[in-house]
């Protein structure tokens, strides 16, 4: 490996960091919104939000995420201009899809993990289902929610690199013209790869950070 080649690129790549970091978070925040939803018509005693829900996990986890952001990207502009979206927005609205269907699951999981005579005792208290949820369910499930949920996240973080291909010049689009423009691989690569893995350790460190505090809380 070209050490001094190494050393050069290395802060080109980090140019495309806050662009990478940024479609990561609004994708999180999004997608973090629409699983909690979801989830919460999974498990509502009305039927076709139970459906709705059901097919929306089934149809979005079935389709690979490189497809879908095809789609937004290329596709829905077809249907007319409102859906003519930037490069970054379809990017957004894709991963965003595509991560809600997992985190939807990873939540409802920890909801319905939490012991039935916690239900009960609210209920019993007159509390209303949201009350329930914000105060009594929600809390106690965080430390079996979080470790799945940060998975999904992480996963999320990685997938960013396929925004690419849709013209995001997020971390991978710059490594890709450094390769095109100087046919060298290894540096590039090694370069790219250490600043994900840095990235998905902070969040690693954030799980165990959150389960640590909801632990001491319950």
């Amino acid at each position: 490996m070209d050490v001094q080649f190494f050393i050069d690129v290395f802060p080109e790549i980090l140019e495309g960091l806050t662009l990478t970091v940024s479609l990561f978070l609004w994708t999180l925040l999004f997608s973090t919104f629409l699983g909690l939803v979801l989830a919460l018509m999974r498990l509502s005693p009305i039927p076709p939000l139970r459906w709705v829900s059901a097919v929306y996990g089934w149809l979005l986890r079935g389709i690979p995420l490189l497809l879908l952001l095809f789609y937004v990207f290329f596709a829905l502009p077809e249907f007319g201009d409102f859906f003519i979206l930037s490069p970054f927005r379809s990017a957004v609205l894709g991963l965003t899809l595509w991560t809600a269907s997992y985190q939807s699951e990873a939540i409802r999981s920890g909801i319905i993990s939490v012991d039935k005579g916690q239900h009960e005792a609210s209920e019993a208290l007159g509390m209303s289902r949201t009350h329930q949820m914000r105060k009594i369910i929600l809390p106690q499930s965080v430390r079996i929610i979080a470790p799945p949920f940060t998975g999904n996240a992480i996963n999320a973080l990685k997938q960013t690199s396929l925004a690419t291909v849709i013209t995001v010049s997020e971390m991978t689009g710059i490594t890709r013209g450094i390769i095109s423009s100087t046919f060298q691989t290894v540096e590039p690569l090694f370069a790219l790869a250490l600043v994900y893995l840095a990235l998905t350790t902070v969040l690693v460190f954030a799980q165990s950070g959150l389960e640590r505090v909801f632990r001491l809380k319950t």
